[in-house]
Parts: structure tokens; sequence; C-alpha cells
């Protein structure tokens, strides 16, 4: 499934009740940035932090799973 698609299904659905904790507000927010540089809303400067900062993150979760380190 692509990333666009994932996206729209995300976007169709009823959030979830509000969430207390601190990192759920963050990574939500990051997805909400994320689709909107996806979507080409953001300027080039607000674009390379979102980027970067996804980058941290997906090489977080690989090193989490066990990927990249050889």
């Amino acid at each position: 499934m692509s990333v666009r698609r994932r996206l729209e299904a995300l976007e169709a659905h009823t959030p979830p009740a509000p969430r207390s904790s601190d990192a759920c507000r963050r990574m939500t927010e990051h997805l909400d940035r994320l689709a909107a540089l996806r979507r080409g809303e953001l300027g080039p400067e607000e674009a390379a932090e979102v980027r970067a900062t996804n980058a941290a993150l997906q090489e977080r979760l690989a090193s989490r799973r066990g990927e990249g380190v050889r």
C-alpha cells in the first residue's frame, strides 16, 4: 500500500479519543507535518526539518528492528 493511500485511509477515519501521552501528541504532530510535506504544503525550511526528523525516526525504528547493523 502506498504512503498516499495510507494517509488517505488515516484521514478518512475518525480520530481516536485524545491521549495524554506527550509521545503520542508529538508523533501525531509529526505525522501531520509529514502529510503536509507530501501534499507540498510546506516551505523549504520546514520541509527540510520534517525530512530530517523523519529520517531520524526511520533510522531509530530500523535499529530497533535490528536492521542496518552490519
